[in-house]
């Protein structure tokens, strides 16, 4: 989209350009995640029977729960030992991208030889049905996130001394990348990118998209500020984080990454801190 290539970073042009409209729903994901509450209090209490029925009413509610909930969910079955409703958890995390060697911890379970001998197609399912691309682009995102934040911190404390021009660069540079994005495929979601696996803990978490948002809202680009409800309903944020976003300030007024980054400078440069 031609808006979206340009260097204008302001609110407006997001606004007007770059989010997708979303069609009228009913936001189940805000019912979802109080039942989802109620489990994880129960399952950090061991009451696995009382977390499984929440789970399972969570679950009901909508279509694609949310990948770190399923693992949990995983966790509670099998301490329930329940052999039919262990392997329908499995397959939404298979069908979501999650490779076999994460469920080879319950090799010794009833279920599992039949999982195992589906699970060519619930890999080809999510080959199909997912969008490789968006991911990609994304978890690149997320990685030059992390890399501005690291040198935007050891700036503060004074470890190294990158002009302002640099600063603002920096974080000019992730929003364009983050605006991109939002313009090419509308708010990156896991029902959009599969379940974000981490092969080196052979976990499934969150993709660190809160801590992005965070870090575009204290740059000085309140990004969701119009379609935050929006977004918590097609499950990429959860209601409580955006009550959290609310609160969230930078240094300047709001006004984008050049003002936000030249009062921080003024902070943690010209006053001495």
């Amino acid at each position: 989209m031609g808006c979206c290539r340009g260097k204008n970073i302001l609110l407006l042009v997001l606004s007007l350009c770059c989010v997708q409209a979303l069609s009228a729903q009913e936001c189940n994901y805000i019912e979802y995640h109080e039942f989802i509450k109620i489990a994880k209090e129960n399952v950090y209490q061991k009451k696995y029977k009382k977390a499984r029925e929440s789970f399972q009413r969570a679950f009901a509610i909508t279509d694609f729960p949310l990948g770190r909930d399923l693992d949990l969910a995983l966790y509670t079955a099998n301490k329930v030992k329940d052999n039919k409703w262990a392997p329908v958890i499995a397959e939404k995390l298979a069908k979501g991208g999650v490779p076999l060697r994460y469920f080879v911890r319950f090799k010794h379970r009833k279920w599992f030889k039949g999982f195992k001998f589906q699970f060519e197609g619930f890999s080809k399912f999510f080959e199909k049905n997912f969008n490789h691309q968006l991911r990609n682009e994304y978890m690149a995102l997320l990685a030059k996130d992390v890399l501005f934040n690291k040198k935007y911190h050891k700036w503060r404390t004074r470890e190294i001394y990158p002009s302002l021009e640099e600063l603002i660069d920096g974080a000019s540079s992730v929003l364009l990348d983050y605006k991109k994005i939002i313009c090419d495929y509308g708010f990156p979601t896991e029902k959009k990118m599969g379940y974000n696996y981490i092969k080196k803990q052979n976990a499934v978490e969150e993709y660190n998209t809160l801590v992005l948002i965070v870090h575009l809202y204290q740059t000085g680009t309140p990004l969701l500020k119009e379609t935050i409800t929006s977004v918590v309903c097609e499950g990429g944020i959860r209601p409580d984080f955006a009550i959290t976003l609310k609160k969230i300030q930078g240094y300047g007024n709001g006004a984008g990454v050049e003002q936000e980054m030249k009062a921080r400078y003024e902070v943690f440069r010209k006053t001495g801190k």
